[in-house]
């Protein structure tokens, strides 16, 4: 198992030298380091900024707005809307905790 750094800056990605929250790019691959816990997500609560700007860029269809949401994950690793730099809390259960 990886060592992580205490304030998780492992995961970044892009840019180099800032904290997770801020960056652009994070590496969410599911192996965990020595301080982190892998949750299986039930729920993902977006911001209402966040999902204001993307209701209004791709329309009012359901499968359009979860489209451009997992399009922002699989970009940068994390939602994290480039356009309103906002992103969202989730809700899950605990699958693994690093030693």
């Amino acid at each position: 198992m990886r060592q992580g750094c205490k304030y998780g800056t492992h995961r970044v990605l892009e840019p180099q030298g800032v904290l997770p929250q801020p960056a652009w790019k994070i590496d969410n691959t599911m192996e965990i380091s020595d301080n982190e816990i892998l949750v299986d997500v039930q729920t993902l609560n977006i911001d209402a900024a966040s999902f204001t700007q993307i209701k209004k860029d791709v329309g009012d269809d359901p499968e359009k707005v979860a489209a451009r949401m997992k399009e922002i994950v699989a970009q940068r690793g994390k939602h994290h809307n480039p356009v309103t730099g906002s992103g969202g809390m989730f809700v899950g259960t605990v699958r693994e905790i690093g030693p």
